[in-house]
This record gives structure tokens, sequence and C-alpha cells, in this order.
């Protein structure tokens, strides 16, 4: 007796972009992919399913369970050989298995044993004399699975329907998701709602009672996954919520993957999905993420750990994905967690967006409940380029988040590397005349200084205020382009141009021709201290590159956000460990499910 815990699969919309995920190298010559999980080849070609999607991740599945043998089943018509391959943490691949496919079944025992710093298993087909057709294949652990569970699935959406439509449509596509997903809750909280969509009605249909959709107010990412954690507590018949963006595109077997993780683990756990860029379907953006306690940001320089394209480099090739890798939270594009959790450690925090996320994974950890981001689990998600979140109101949540989360889960003590990088992160926009988001970032610091009480008030408040103060600064102001305006010069980095950045920004005065007009125009990419380090005004196309924003310098403005920026820095080190101990005073309060349906409610807490 067996039971599966990973089907091989095929592209979902048959785009090309995608095969490279599926097959190694995409489909060569002679292999068509007939279906969802079949595949023919004519006589004489190889295919391999040693992919993102498809290799069996053998050294998580060892850490984590208590299986000592996976199970490869699979069944194929007409002559051909089957080679099983075995990798180690190095990317290192041998042959362990080589047998000839028939009309039977094909069913090989292989040990889930030496692949304690990594590896993965995968497996080749070769056709015959003649054509050879996979029909499926899957992998399978020994006897009854542990648990059986049933997922609530949470989904928050704002104004994007058509997209939330859509994952709800592949959520009612795939027959095997139903015995899984008992319930979908849809929080919708803008003005343009998915159920007004044209084939909202059909979707709905195929869905029944198991999809809910909920109307509130917008309250932010926190406080629309809030919500769907709620409802699932509240419904208590569930092992886990899976929190799904409403803008994502899922692998439906990346959902059976993971509560197949989650219920044969020997303990509880986070089962995060990687991120696969959507405006490039076969590059992942990201799995395991890490944070730096030195800094309280994201690791951002580790080797292959962001924009990983599998058409230039192979699965079978990338040593990142066959080691076991550090997970310190999930992005909340796809995240499985126990219901369990939610119940004795709170929901989210009142963040409204950015960094919610990032909190709760580490609030877990310190629970004894780990992430684990298992290659071949994974959705497309509208990756961050084009969005540039530093240089927009999203500064704002970004830094007071991130320093909400260091006086949570950060030593009491007073952080030197946190002030330091926090500092520094004002000192970089500063000389790219980026003064707006030099201003979010003060506010930021100053409502972390008012405690965490005023936090669930912010929810409602808090976002028209800060676009309306970004857009009092010229950085955050729309104006219209002036197509005949020079492109912006070629200016490396380094230390001289740093110092001619800081004598420039607040010693030399202005021209009088670059206060009256641009004197060049630039993408939002190249708008950094280096080119303003020889220039004192230019037109700079937002990241999404749909407006344009006038850059100014202004001494004054450069004095006023260092001056502000020393002065909130130097009081938050002063009072870094009592406000330490005031925010983890209030953890259990403002993450409760008690304090969440006050705030979903309206109603304020005295």
């Amino acid at each position: 007796m067996h039971h599966r815990v990973a089907r091989v699969v095929l592209p979902v919309d048959g785009r090309e972009a995608t095969v490279p995920l599926y097959l190694d190298g995409g489909a060569p010559a002679g292999v068509v992919i007939t279906g969802r999980r079949s595949v023919d080849l004519r006589a004489g070609a190889t295919v391999s399913f040693g992919s993102y999607f498809n290799a069996f991740p053998a050294a998580y599945w060892q850490r984590d369970t208590g299986a000592r043998t996976v199970r490869l089943t699979v069944r194929a018509a007409g002559g051909g050989t089957l080679r099983v391959w075995r990798s180690d943490a190095a990317a290192r691949a041998t042959t362990v298995r080589t047998e000839g496919l028939g009309s039977e079944p094909l069913v090989l025992d292989l040990p889930l044993s030496g692949f304690d710093d990594g590896g993965a298993y995968w497996f080749d087909l070769t056709a015959g004399g003649g054509a050879l057709r996979l029909d499926e294949a899957d992998w399978s652990l020994p006897g009854d699975p542990p648990r059986r569970s049933t997922v609530s699935v949470g989904m928050t959406t704002f104004n994007r329907p058509v997209e939330c439509l859509s994952q709800l449509r592949q959520l009612a596509d795939d027959g095997e998701l139903e015995r899984v997903v008992r319930r979908i809750f849809v929080i919708d909280q803008g003005d343009d709602l998915v159920a007004d969509q044209p084939g909202f009605a059909e979707v709905a249909a195929r869905l029944g009672d198991r999809l809910h959709v909920l109307r509130q107010r917008n309250i932010g990412g926190s406080g629309g996954f809030s919500r769907a954690m709620s409802e699932a507590l509240a419904e208590d018949e569930d092992a886990y919520v899976v929190l799904l963006d409403d803008d994502a595109v899922s692998e439906p077997e990346s959902l059976l993957r993971a509560v197949a993780y989650a219920d044969n683990a020997r303990g509880p756990l986070l089962v995060g999905g990687g991120m696969l860029h959507l405006d490039d379907p076969g590059v992942l953006y990201t799995q395991s993420e890490q944070w730096d306690k030195r800094i309280g940001w994201v690791c951002l320089d580790r080797d292959d750990a962001y924009d990983h394209d599998f058409a230039r480099a192979p699965f079978r090739d990338a040593p990142a994905f066959h080691q076991l890798q550090r997970s310190d939270f999930n992005g909340w594009w796809m995240c499985l967690i126990p219901l369990p959790l939610l119940r004795d450690h709170g929901l989210s925090w009142p963040l409204f967006i950015k960094g919610d996320d990032v909190e709760f994974g580490r609030r877990a950890a310190a629970a004894g409940v780990p992430t684990v981001s298992v290659p071949g689990i994974a959705v497309w998600h509208l990756g961050w380029r084009g969005k540039a979140p530093t240089r927009s109101w999203e500064a704002y949540y970004l830094h007071r988040n991130r320093l909400i989360g260091e006086l949570l889960h950060a030593a009491p003590r007073r952080p030197l590397g946190i002030m330091v990088h926090s500092l520094l992160g004002d000192l970089k926009p500063l000389l790219g005349l980026q003064y707006g988001a030099v201003r979010l970032r003060a506010l930021a610091i100053s409502d972390v200084l008012a405690g965490p009480d005023v936090l669930p008030g912010y929810l409602d408040s808090r976002l028209s205020e800060v676009r309306a103060l970004r857009a009092r600064f010229p950085d955050g102001a729309v104006v219209e382009p002036q197509p005949g305006l020079p492109p912006a010069p070629e200016v490396s980095g380094g230390a001289v141009a740093l110092l001619r950045a800081v004598v420039r920004q607040f010693l030399l005065p202005v021209s009088v021709a670059a206060r009256r007009a641009p004197q060049a125009q630039m993408s939002a990419e190249r708008a950094g201290w280096p080119v303003f380090s020889v220039l004192d005004s230019a037109l700079v196309q937002t990241a999404d590159g749909e407006a344009v924003n006038w850059f100014r310098r202004s001494r004054r403005a450069s004095w006023r956000g260092l001056a502000r920026s020393l002065r909130l820095h130097a009081v938050l080190w002063l009072r870094w460990p009592a406000l330490a101990r005031a925010f983890r005073s209030a953890a259990r309060v403002l993450t409760s499910d008690e304090s969440w349906r006050d705030v979903f409610a309206g109603r304020p807490r005295p």
C-alpha cells in the first residue's frame, strides 16, 4: 500500500516558455506533449523529467518526513528504456536504475537515504525501435498517509477581478483539487468586484458551496488574509489554510504537493511556494527566502537565489535546487499554514501590506514551526520588476513594517547593524533626489515611535495620508513628458562619484537653468545617486513606465531630510528597548482573532 505525493505533470496552458520547467531543456525533437500527464516519443527519441516541476526533491522528503523509500510508478505503452538518476547537493548525477518499459506498469522502490546535504531523483525515457507513449507517472510513499487533510484557500483581492476570476477558474478546472480544497474564501476589498465579472456565475456554479465571496472595506493584504484565516478558524474543519494572491497563476499540482508534504511531515510546517515570473514564465524569481538578522532585511546576495532562468540553466545543472535551502519566511503569493498555529499564535499583524508574511514566518519559527519552500511547489506571479516599491508610496510600509518586525524578533538590545542600514537607506535616496521617499521613511519611523496601539486605526486612514504626502514632493508628482530631452549621461559609481554626489547635493547651488527645465530624461532603473552626481534635475519614468516625475535637486530639502533622519534615528536608538517591550506585549492582543473581528466589523478597540 502506497499513497501518492506527487504526480508527473506537464504545462496546463501549453505555453512554450513554461516547458523547460517540466521537461529538461524543453521538448526535444521527436517528443510531443499530448496531455496534462502524457508524452509521445517517436522511435529513438529521449526526454528527461529532470526538471523543476518533475524531479522528486528527495533531500527535503528525507529530512522532513519519516519515509525511508519512495516509489516511482510509470505507466507507458510501447517499448523503450527508463533510466533513474540521483543527484547530490552539487547537482552531480549518477544513474541508479535502468529498466525496460512495456505494457505493464513499471514500479521502482528507491531509498530515501544519503541525501543529508541535498539531492533529487528523476527519470529519463528513451523510445526503442518504435513509438513510446508515457501515459502517467507518479511518486508515492509507503503505507497510508499519516493524515488525509483538507484545506481552506484564502485569497484577498482589490480591483483585480479578472485575475482573481482566472485563479478561481484554475481551481475549478483540476478535478484532483476537489478532494483537498474544502472551501475557498475570496475577500473582495475593492469596488470593481469579481462577482460582477462575465463568467463568474459559471465558475461559481462549478465550485458550488465551496466558494465564499466576502466583501469588506480595503484594509490591505494583512486585513484580507487575516479575514480568510479567521473564516477558516471559524469553520474549524480543515487542517490548513493556503493563502494565494489574487493575481497569481497556480500550478494546481503545487497545492496538492504542499498538502501532501505537510501531511507527511514529522511536525507542523509552513509550506511555501516559489514565485515564477508571470511576465517571464520560465524564470523563477525566488524560492527559500532568507532574512539577514544583522541588518533586518532580505538576504539579496545569495548565489542563484533570484531570477533563475531554467531555459538557460536547467534544473539538472543548478546546484541551488538540489541543495537543502533554509527558508526564514515565504511570501503569501502561496503559503500553507496549519490552523492550530493560527489558533495558538495569532493571525497577521495589522500592517496593511508589506512584511506581514516575513513577520509571520519569523513568529512561526519562534514557536517551533519552521518554513520550508520545496522545489516543485510554485505559482506564477507578477514580479517586482517595474514596481520599485522603495521609491513609491510603498516605501512607508516597507520601512515601518521592517522595523516593527525587528522590534518583535531581534534581540531587545539596541541593534547597531539595523540602525546603520536604516540610516544608509535614507542617505541613498537623498543623494538620488528622492525627497518624497525619504519623507515617507521618516513618517514610518515616527509611526513606530507612536507604539503598537495605533496600528489597527491606521489600516483605514494611513494609505491616503501617505499618498497625499508623497504627492507633495517632485519625485511623487506626475508631470507631462518632454520627448525632446537628451538622455541622461552614463555615470559609474565608486568613491569619487559618491564624494561628488555628496558635495553637489549638500553644498553646491542649483543652476538657474535646472530649476526652470529638466536637463535630461531617463528610466527609473537609471535614476540612482551616480547620475545625480552630475545632474541637478531630470525627468524620470515611473517604474511601471506609465508616468513621468521631474526630479529636482534642492539643498534645503537635502539638509532637512538629513537632519530629520538623524534626529529620528537617535530617538529610535534611545527608545528601542522600551519599544521592543511594548510591541511584544501587544502582540497577542493585536494578532488575535477577536481583535481582528473587531477590525472587520469597524469597531475600534479601547
